[in-house]
This record gives C-alpha cells, structure tokens and sequence, in this order.
C-alpha cells in the first residue's frame, strides 16, 4: 500500500458555444454550481470540526495509512502549496496507479486543462485554450518533443497516447512562469515526474494486465506493465517500469468534408454574408461583378460520405534508472524514457463526390436556414470506393543524467539530455470510382447530416446503366492507386545548469541562477505516386476493360457492417457497404499492370521537405524572498530570463523567369526560360535569429497562515515557430517581360516564412486559494493573457527580399500577428466528507469550471469575413469527479465537459471548422482484498459511458463529421510485493 507523498493543483480556460448542450451536460453543470457550493460548506464543517478537537484532551493517536484517490487528492494539495508559481498537479494513485487510462484523459481533470480526442481516447492537451503546439512539456526535466498528428508535418503538439501512465508518478501544470523554468510554453508548461529508485527502501516488484473491450468494434485488446526495483545497497537503486499493449481502436463517421458556396440556390433578397467593400449594394443585380454576387452564394455540402477507420496498434513504454547516493552532500542519476506506437490503420470511405456546379441539376436545390442547402439531387456526380493502407511507426526516446551537490547553503544541480522522435507513415490508397452519376436525391438534416440512397444512381450517359454500391461492375471509370511516404526526425540536445544559494535570514531566501543550451534539428519529407487505369483506355498495347476492373475489385473486397453501432447519428444511416481491401487491391493493381507501368509512373518523386536548425542559449537570475506585511507572511520570487535563439531553414525553392519570346518583337508573348541565370529550382537555406528578455513576478499573502493565501503573478513568456510554418516549399515567378514591365506586374512567391518571430505574451493571475484541510481545497483565480506576437494563415506581404539576394516578391505566407487576448476565471473544489456520519464520510468530490474569452484574434472566416476565435479555446468546461472509498474498496465517476471549440481556421473550402461542445463520463472500481490476496488489487474501468461522439462542424447547421469510437470496458489486475 502507498502512504501519501505527492501533491497537486487545479486551473482552466475556455472557448465559443457553437450547438446546444446536451441534457446531460446541462444537468451536470447544474450539479456542479450545486458540488462547489457543497465543498465550501464541507469546509466549514469540517474547519468547526478540528477547531472543536483542538479544544479537548489529547488521547492517544492511531496511526492510519492513507492510500487511493485520498492520497492522490492529498498529495496534490501538497504540491500545490510548494509550487513558486501559479501549478495545478496530479499523482498517481498508487504506484502504476494512475487516475485515467492515459497520461492526456488524466490532465483534463485539471482546472483549465483541454483536450483533444482521436479514436475514442485523449491524445493532444491545451491550456487555458491556447493551441497544443504551444504547450511546453518535459520528462523528469527533459524536454519531451513529437507530433500527435501522425498525418500532418511535424509540430511540438507531444503525443501523450504514447505516454503510458503506468510510467507516472506526479503531472504538474504550470500556468504561470518563473525565470528558472525552461522557455517554450506560451499555455504553459507539463512536466511529467516518473518515479526514481531511491524513492523505495527496499526491492519492490509489480506486475498488473487488464484486458479492454470496444463494444462498436467488439474487439479485445491487452496491456500489461512491470514495476521492479532493485536496490544493490541502501543508496544504489535501479528502477525498470514497461508496459506493452495492443490496442483495437475504430472510429465511423458520417461526414460532408467541407462546405463550399459556388452559387446562388434560392435566389433569396438576403445576403448570406456581407462584403464590406460591398455593402451598399442590396441587390445583386447590381453587382459589377462576381466577388460582389458572391455574397448572395448559399452553402452546400461538396463531399457526403460514410467512412470507417479501424487500427491494430503495439506499443510500448518503458523507463529505466539508475540512482547513486554518492556521498551525503551529492548524488546522481542516468535514465531513459522510450516510447513506440506501431499500428496499421486502414481507412474504408464511400462518397459521394459534388465539387463542381455542374455535378448537380441546377432545379433540385432547396435551402434551408442559414442558407444551407437542404437538398440537391446529382447529375454528373462521383462515387468513389476508397480505402486507404496505413503503416505507421513513432518512436521517442530521452535521455536524462545529471547530478544534485547540496552543501549547506548551496545546491548544484546539473543534466544532459538528448530526446528524439522518428516518425514514419507510409500511405497506400486505393480507390475506384463510377463518373457521371444522376438521379441520387442528397438530403440534409437540420444539423446538416447527410441522407442519400447511392443505389438510386444512374449513369447520365446511359441511363439503362443502375449504380449498385456493393457490385463490382457498377464502378465504371477508373482504378487508381496513391502512395504518401511521409517521415519527420526531430532531435534535441540539452545541457543545463542550476545553482542555488539558501540564506540564513534576511528578506532574500534564496538566489537561483543558471543556464541552458540545446541545440534542435526538426526534418520532414513528403513523397507523393499516382497511377491511374481509365476503362476503355489502351495502356502499353493493353485496354483496361470494365469486367477487368470488376475482378480486380471481387478479389480485393469484403463487407463492412454494423456502421456507427448503437450510436444515435440523429438520420438514417446505411448498415455496410462493400469496402476494398486497401493493401490487397494495392499489390493486386501493381501485379495486375506490371506490363504496361512506366519507368516514370512507378517513380515516387519527393514533393516536400525541410531541416530546421535551432541553437538556443538561455540564463537566468532569480531572487526567492520572504517577510512580513502588517504581521501577515508575504513570499514569492522575482527574476528574468535571456534567452538568445539562431534558427537556419533549409528546403526547396523554385524560381521560375518569364521572359519575351522574342526580345525583339515583345507583342509575340511570354515564355518560362528555365535556363535564364535567375531561374532556380534547388535547396535553400535561410536563417533568423532573436532574443528574448522574459521577467516573471510571483507574489503569496498569507491572509490566514498556511490556510487563506492570495496569490499574483506576471510573466513575460515565449514559444518557438512551428516547423512546418517555417517550410521554406517557394514557388515564385520573375517577370522580366516586356508586356509585365510595362503594366507593373510584380514578381511573386508562394511561401513558407523561415523568419517568423516566435510566439510572445504577456500574462497576468490572480487566485485566493484556500486550503481549508488536508483533504479540502478551494479555489478562485483570475487570468490574462496578451498575446504580442504569434502566428496568422497566409497573407500577401509586398516588397519582400525573400532570398536575400535583392530580388523583390510580392509573397503569400503565414505571417506574424499581434495584438490577441485571452482572459477568464477559474473555480476548483475538492474534499472528502470526513465529518459527515456513516459511510458518507467515505465520500468526496472534486469539481472545477473554467470560463474563458478572447478578441483581436487576427483571425477570419475566408467565406464570410466574420472574425473567428482562437483554436482550441472553449469558452466554459467543467470537471466533476464523485468519490467513495475505503481501505478495500474505491468508486469513482468522472465527468467532463467543454464546450464548442475551433479546430482549424481553415479546411480546403475555406470553412473554420469547430468542434462541438461535448461530454464524456467515465467510472473505475478498485477492489483491495484483504488477508491472502492482499497483494493484489483488482479493478474494473468503463470510458464513455453516454456514448458521447466527437462533431465537427463547418458552421450552425453544416455538420462537417460526425465521429463516434464505441464505449470501452477494462478489467484487470495489479499485484505487488
């Protein structure tokens, strides 16, 4: 059994509500005014309580041993009260106890914490609703790096999913800044605390396996973990803790893709949206042209489709020290943190294909609100059987040695580290399709579902010819095969050093200075293959004919079924379609074609890349002080941070010259020379640097002593540019010809933005904290955030010496912004009701709520001109977590919620995509037997309870996806000695 160590603390943001809440939500969110409420009154209860036994005679104390969900609460209590600055903390339960299934669903029961979800379970975490690329994390110290999104390239969003939390010991969330702590949260800041082998006295062993069941995909996956420690003597230990699982995960979605506006259906007075330039003009007919007609345009779903997406992942964790007392006054430690997921995911799609106007009978529309069509029926449509083959294989591993010298006043404390991550994806899609099909009727929901019968199609060029979704020959265009190579490498070095010097007395405790120089190489590489067969087309001498093709597909084909399961979609939904087997039709094409492929065809060119090189030299001064004000304890921390960063950016660039085809006759035209002197199409390489002055204030007034404390604290804060941002991927156009000299056409470029600043704010907190017992804390905070410089979509800068070689573009890249800000407030509450009567002093509850705004975003919806939020903010979320426990027996619900949020400003239609509001309830059962089996423990674990699914939408009533994952059970076991 555990006794209480750890500590831990509370905090949160939030964003815009796009939807409605659900009754559920509601309901809860009542509960949950109705949980602080209780919590306080916990408080003074429990306070009247201890001030009465304090009052009488002191008979003799039994000792009792705290373990489970009250240690954990207690030890994050601790750890809070101990942190220089604003920090929120979890702990493990017990050791490989962790409260959640993974390290990211863990995090969001923190005050201010959000996360992201994929295939039914917690992958990226923000902060205070700023985006998860610009959270800073570390691993014992170290400087955790990686990509969650396994098909986007490479970011610094840390894949937690990977992460397991067996490893964990202690997460602390640090929301505020002090000038000791590393640089690159503009959120803040995740350090994750794995356990060491000096924290035991003695050998320890544990080993635990559970088994989990998704009930969409009625599949079973495993995982087991190892704890051992081996201590050679009382100050050499070694600690090894692994888990391996495999893991069956799935999500089915009904999607529309994107939105577009291309016309107008209704021919209605009003305007779908208003163009300022155009605003005086309230009749179309009076438009000069079609940008101003544009805002009459009505909004259509462009690709309807059903879609299943399955994975069969491996993965492993596994941590490993070594810890050596050297002597009483210095110690030191080598470990290593290594992380693999390895999975094939295979993604099956059938839809309906409407890009253009002219796949659609201009007479079928109907409009519905918000000037959504609600209906269409098609003309010369596709419909494309696609499914898509995906190897995929991540791998992080870091390094960490260091040492810790207390001598007296002073500590010395010192590391190197070395962290990597390596991911590979290779895509292989295969795809067949039927063209020109009319007569399917595209119906949608109020909340823009889609409802279609692809069965219902005709082929407009021989109407006799029916579209049968699950037969082979009613695919009667073509066969087509992709292949996506995509890989990134990113590689950080580190070493730092930490002094302190602790006075005896005086008005400054303690002084803390030190440095720190990394070095980062972040790589990506994109490769891209398309190969085509056409029906009735001759291919080296060979004609690719429909029963061809129709073979090609019997032989590499199965049904798929039970879409979306029990899960309420809101419509009518198909039941299966036939879906391809995605490798099989792959290696089966290829076979098929081994004759009539060419060299160039087969040929699978590079189509992007970068190498970001970063140097970074930091130091910093930091000043620890304690007095008096009026006879109450004031103490807190004051100090800065330098940090000077050098990046170089290399990658393609291609800069093409137009010239007059005949310099002496310019009305003869234009022509690209590719051998003119200016014309380029190679590597590049472009370099930036900045410094950054980053003071940080963090104030305490013990109002009440080591109870009431009201807490303030300032902090300039920084985050680098994203690598892929900084892409240099130039396409740009010299004119020298006659006519554009002549008319001022400039040159252009269409580029990354390698000397983007990085990311800068100013922040602002304010919180009374309350920490009424051991076992109850609460909560109120105040924060603020100016965001100075951060990272805008692509814009047109004129005038830019891209190259430095003094050649002007004109150049549409990302850019920097300014002026964004973020506010909000936070409550937290948690206790355990110990001075209620019976079994409901076994009782407690943690609740918090998070309420966020922000403005000046810089950011607009391409469509309609409307200023959008910032991504990833919810403007409320609530956490609500009941508790029953006793020495044998623990029960928890949790439930958390956060409303609608921006995923990305931008899809290919230029829709903003936002993800609807939502809330998942989980529960865990822990059963501690007694006497024999008192070395084991055993629990049961239910995710999603409600079936809660995950909803993208493109606006009010234009579902963009609608996913859902299943419900998942755990049962398993932990035994220890």
């Amino acid at each position: 059994m555990n006794k209480t160590i750890v500590k831990s603390i509370a905090y949160t943001p939030s964003l815009p509500l796009m939807l409605k809440q659900s009754g559920l939500a509601y309901g809860i969110r009542c509960a949950l005014a109705g949980s602080l409420a209780l919590g306080a009154h916990a408080v003074l209860a429990q306070s009247a309580d201890e001030a009465e036994s304090e009052s009488m005679p002191i008979a003799a104390i039994e000792e009792v041993e705290v373990v489970g969900i009250r240690a954990s609460m207690r030890s994050a209590i601790d750890r809070k009260k101990a942190a220089g600055t604003a920090t929120d903390s979890i702990v493990a339960e017990d050791i490989g106890q962790f409260p959640d299934k993974n390290v990211s669903e863990a995090l969001q029961r923190v005050t201010g914490v959000q996360i992201g979800r994929e295939f039914g379970e917690g992958t990226s975490v923000s902060i205070r609703g700023v985006e998860p690329q610009l959270v800073n994390v570390e691993v014992n110290g170290q400087a955790a790096i990686g990509a969650s999104d396994p098909f986007a390239s490479a970011g610094r969003s840390v894949d937690f999913a990977s992460m397991a939390s067996e490893l964990v010991k202690a997460l602390d969330v640090i929301k505020g800044s002090e000038a000791r702590l590393t640089e690159g949260g503009i959120g803040g800041t995740i350090q994750v605390v794995t356990r060491k082998p000096n924290d035991f006295d003695e050998h320890y062993f544990q080993l635990s396996a559970e088994n989990q069941y998704n009930d969409l995909m009625e599949a079973n996956s495993q995982k087991y973990n190892l704890t051992g420690v081996y201590k050679f003597t009382e100050k050499v230990g070694g600690l090894l803790n692994v888990t391996m699982a495999d893991r069956q995960s799935t999500y089915h979605a009904l999607r529309n893709t994107e939105w577009v506006r291309q016309a107008d259906y209704d021919n209605s007075p009003d305007k779908t949206f208003e163009d300022p330039d155009y605003a005086n003009i309230t009749d179309v007919a009076n438009c000069p042209d079609s940008t101003c007609e544009a805002q009459w345009y009505d909004f259509r779903a462009r690709i309807p489709r059903t879609s299943i997406w399955e994975r069969d992942e491996d993965r492993l964790s596994a941590n490993g020290m070594l810890q050596f007392e050297l002597s009483d006054s210095l110690s030191a430690h080598v470990g290593y943190t290594y992380n693999t997921r390895d999975f094939v995911q295979v993604d099956s799609n059938m839809q309906l294909e409407v890009a253009s106007e002219s796949n659609l009978d201009p007479n079928s529309f109907t409009v519905g609100a918000n000037h959504n069509a609600s209906s269409f029926v098609t003309e010369e449509a596709t419909i494309v059987n696609r499914a898509v083959h995906n190897d995929w294989k991540l791998e992080s591993g870091i390094f960490d040695a260091g040492f810790d010298f207390d001598a007296g006043n002073l500590n010395i404390q010192g590391s190197i580290g070395h962290s990597t991550q390596d991911q590979k994806i290779y895509q292989r899609e295969s795809r067949v399709n039927a063209n020109g099909v009319g007569n399917v009727l595209a119906e949608f929901s109020g909340d823009g579902s889609p409802v279609y019968d692809l069965d219902t199609g005709l082929n407009s060029a021989d109407p006799s010819q029916t579209f049968t979704m699950n037969e082979p020959e009613s695919y009667w265009f073509y066969s087509r095969i992709y292949d996506k190579p995509i890989e990134t490498k990113d590689e950080l070095t580190t070493a730092k050093l930490d002094l302190t010097y602790n006075f005896d007395d005086g008005f400054i405790t303690k002084l803390r200075t030190g440095f720190r120089i990394s070095k980062e190489d972040i790589g990506y590489s994109r490769s891209d293959r398309r190969i085509t067969r056409i029906i009735g087309n001759d291919y080296g001498g060979d004609t690719w004919t429909l029963e061809e093709n129709a073979a090609l597909i019997s032989r590499n084909s199965y049904m798929l079924d039970n879409f979306l399961g029990s899960y309420d979609a809101g419509v009518p939904v198909i039941d299966g379609w036939l879906g391809l087997n995605a490798a099989g039709f792959y290696n089966d094409f290829l076979a098929t074609h081994a004759g009539n492929i060419s060299a160039d065809e087969l040929a699978i060119p590079e189509v992007s890349y970068y190498d970001v090189e970063r140097n970074i030299q930091a130091l910093y001064l930091q000043l620890d002080f304690a007095t008096e004000v009026a006879g109450l304890p004031v103490w807190g921390n004051v100090g800065a941070r330098y940090v000077r960063t050098e990046a170089d950016t290399s990658g393609n660039a291609l800069v093409e010259v137009q010239v007059d085809v005949d310099p002496s006759d310019p009305s003869l035209g234009n022509v690209l020379d590719s051998n003119h002197p200016m014309a380029y199409n190679d590597e590049r390489t472009l370099s930036n640097d900045y410094s950054d002055f980053l003071p940080s204030l963090n104030v305490n007034l013990g109002i009440i002593p080591d109870q009431l404390i009201l807490y303030a604290g300032a902090a300039k804060v920084m985050a680098h540019p994203k690598g892929k941002d900084l892409n240099i991927a130039a396409t740009c156009l010299i004119r020298l010809d006659t006519e554009s000299l002549n008319l001022g056409y400039t040159n252009t470029c269409s580029a990354g933005n390698p000397r983007l600043d990085p990311y800068r704010a100013k922040q602002l907190d304010l919180a009374i904290n309350w920490y009424a017992t051991e076992d109850t804390f609460l909560s109120a905070a105040l924060f603020k955030k100016e965001l100075d410089t951060w990272v805008l979509e692509r814009d047109e800068q004129f005038g830019v010496n891209y190259f430095n070689d003094g050649t002007l573009y004109d150049v549409t890249q990302v850019v920097n912004g300014s002026g964004a800000t973020t506010e909000g407030y936070e409550l937290t509450a948690s206790t355990f009701f110990s001075s209620l009567p019976g079994i409901l002093q076994n009782t407690g509850v943690s609740a918090n709520f998070t309420h966020l705004e922000g403005e000046d975003t810089g950011l607009f919806n391409q469509l309609t001109n409307e200023e959008l939020p910032l991504p990833s903010q919810s403007e409320d979320s609530y956490n609500i977590t009941l508790f029953y426990e006793t020495d044998m027996l623990s029960v928890k619900l949790a439930y958390n919620y956060r409303d609608a949020y921006l995923h990305i400003p931008a899809d290919r239609g230029g829709n903003p995509v936002y993800v609807d509001d939502a809330g998942f309830l989980d529960a865990k059962v822990v059963f501690r037997p007694q006497g024999a089996l008192e070395n084991f423990k055993f629990y049961v674990d239910a995710r999603n309870l409600t079936e809660e699914g995950n909803v993208y939408l493109n606006g009010p009533g234009r579902l963009s996806e609608n996913r859902y994952s299943g419900r998942e059970l755990t049962a398993g076991f932990t035994y220890s000695m």
